[in-house]
C-alpha cells in the first residue's frame, strides 16, 4: 500500500501553489496530486479569465491579492517561465447610485496604500475605443429595456492586471518537480473517497483509475483543492451535509470575439467591467468578453452556449461600445465557479471537524488571483502551526458556524 505524508486532491493553479510553496519553505515529506484530467491545469484553471485585482474593501482579500500581485510580478524570475503577466489595469463603471458609494471603498482603497483612480467619463471615454458613457445615442424603449443609465464615474486599479494560471500552474509543478522530494502527480485519476479514522481524522484516500482499479493510497495530511467538485467528493466519503461545504458549482462562460476595429488601444485596454456586469479585456489579439448568469444553478454540466454570446451580451455591449456589433463570435468555452453561497469568498485552512484535513476550496471566482499568495500561507500554517505572513483565519471554514461571514462592503 502506497503512503504519502501530504495528499492534494487536484492538479490546478490552487495545488501547484500549495505544492510548490511547501518545498521551496522546507517541507522534506513525501507529495502525491491527484487529478481525474489528462494533464495538470486542464480544469478550471485553463478556463479562467486570469484577472487579478487589489481593489477589495475586505482586509482578506486584498492582502491576498495584494500579495499575488508581488509573487506574480516576480513569477518569472522565480520560476524560470512566464505566466503571462501583464498589469494593464482594472477600470470599473458605475452609475450614479452606486457612485455615491464609492467615496467609502476609496478611503478604504487609500488607507491600506491600494494604487487606484478616479476617473471621470472622459477619461473612460479616452481608454476604451468607441466607449460612450452618456446613453443620447441610444433609443430610449431600448436603453429603458437594457435598464442602462449614463455612466458617470469609474474606478482604475494601476496595479491590476490579468495573466495565464493554466501557464503558472504548470510552472509551479514544473519548478516543484527540481526538489529532491518531489511530488508524485498521477493523472487520469480520481479520487472517489477520503478516509478517516476512528476519531475522524483524515488517513488517506482511495483513488480510481481510468482502467477502473481502486486502489487505497494514506496520507499524512490530506488536502482539497478540489473545487466544484468538493461536495461531491466529502459525500462519497460519508461527510454529513452540516459538516460539507456551502458550495455550489456554477456554469460560467467565456467567448472570444475580433476587436471591432484596428484601433490599436484595444491592445493595452484595462480588464474593463460595464453594464449589466459585462467584463472584457483582451486576448491574444482578440477581445475576451464574459457575463455571469443570474441564479446560475447548481451543475456540473459544461456545455457550451455560442447563444448566451448573441442573446445576452452583444446586444447590451454594443448599446454602450456601437463598434462592438460587428465583433462575431470566434470561439469560447464553459467551466466553473466554486461559489459560496453564504458570502462569495474562499474557504482557507483546517476542517474545524476533521484533522489533517485541509482545504482551499469555494474561492466564488477569485481562485487564480488569490491562490499565489494563499497556497504561501498554507504551507506556512502546515509548517509552523500557525500563518505567518497574511493571516487567513477571517476565511475558515469554522465562520459559517460562528457566523462571522466574510463581506464585501462594496460589491464591485
Amino acid at each position: 500500500m502506497r503512503a504519502y505524508d501530504l495528499i492534494v486532491v487536484g492538479a490546478g493553479i490552487a495545488s501547484g501553489s500549495l505544492i510548490y510553496n511547501l518545498l521551496k519553505q522546507g517541507f522534506k515529506g513525501s507529495v502525491l496530486a491527484v487529478d481525474r484530467l489528462d494533464a495538470v491545469a486542464q480544469g478550471p484553471s485553463a478556463f479562467s479569465a486570469g484577472g487579478f485585482r487589489n481593489l477589495w474593501t475586505t482586509s482578506i482579500n486584498q492582502q491576498l491579492c495584494s500579495k499575488s500581485i508581488d509573487i506574480l510580478r516576480g513569477y518569472k524570475d522565480e520560476m524560470g517561465v512566464s505566466c503571462g503577466f501583464k498589469q494593464t489595469g482594472y477600470l470599473f463603471t458605475y452609475y450614479s447610485k452606486a457612485w455615491e458609494r464609492i467615496p467609502e471603498a476609496a478611503k478604504i482603497w487609500a488607507d491600506n496604500g491600494v494604487n487606484f483612480e478616479l476617473w471621470k467619463p472622459e477619461q473612460i471615454e479616452a481608454k476604451i475605443p468607441g466607449l460612450k458613457c452618456g446613453i443620447d445615442h441610444i433609443d430610449s424603449e431600448v436603453a429603458e429595456y437594457l435598464e442602462f443609465e449614463p455612466i458617470v464615474g469609474g474606478v482604475f486599479g494601476n496595479d491590476c492586471g490579468a495573466f495565464d494560471p493554466s501557464q503558472a500552474a504548470v510552472g509551479y509543478f514544473e519548478k516543484s518537480a527540481t526538489f529532491d522530494n518531489r511530488p508524485t502527480v498521477l493523472l487520469r485519476t480520481e479520487v472517489t473517497k477520503i478516509l478517516f479514522d476512528s476519531h475522524g481524522k483524515a488517513e488517506g484516500v482511495v483513488i480510481r483509475e481510468g482502467s477502473g482499479t481502486e486502489e487505497t493510497v494514506m496520507g499524512g495530511i490530506v488536502a482539497l483543492c478540489s473545487g466544484p467538485w468538493t461536495n461531491r467528493l466529502l459525500e462519497q466519503s460519508g461527510i454529513p451535509v452540516e459538516h460539507r461545504m456551502p458550495i455550489i458549482s456554477q456554469k460560467r462562460m467565456l467567448f472570444i470575439t475580433d476587436f471591432p476595429n484596428p484601433d490599436p488601444r484595444w491592445m493595452d485596454i484595462p480588464m474593463t467591467i460595464i453594464d449589466q456586469g459585462i467584463y472584457f479585456k483582451e486576448e491574444a489579439g482578440n477581445l475576451m468578453i464574459g457575463k455571469a448568469k443570474k441564479d446560475s444553478p447548481d451543475t456540473l454540466e459544461a456545455e457550451f452556449e455560442p447563444d448566451y454570446y448573441v442573446e445576452e451580451i452583444n446586444l447590451p455591449m454594443q448599446e454602450r461600445i456601437p463598434s462592438t456589433a460587428v465583433c462575431k463570435l470566434k470561439s469560447g468555452w464553459a467551466s466553473f465557479y466554486d461559489t459560496v453561497t453564504a458570502d462569495h469568498n474562499a474557504i482557507l485552512g483546517w476542517h474545524d471537524e476533521y484533522p489533517n484535513l485541509l482545504l482551499q476550496v469555494g474561492y466564488s471566482g477569485h481562485g487564480a488571483m488569490e491562490s499565489p499568495a494563499a497556497g504561501h500561507c498554507l504551507a506556512e500554517l502546515i509548517i509552523t502551526g500557525k500563518y505567518q505572513s497574511i493571516d487567513c483565519t477571517p476565511l475558515r471554514w469554522g465562520r459559517f458556524r460562528e457566523n462571522q461571514l466574510v463581506h464585501e462592503k462594496i460589491v464591485i
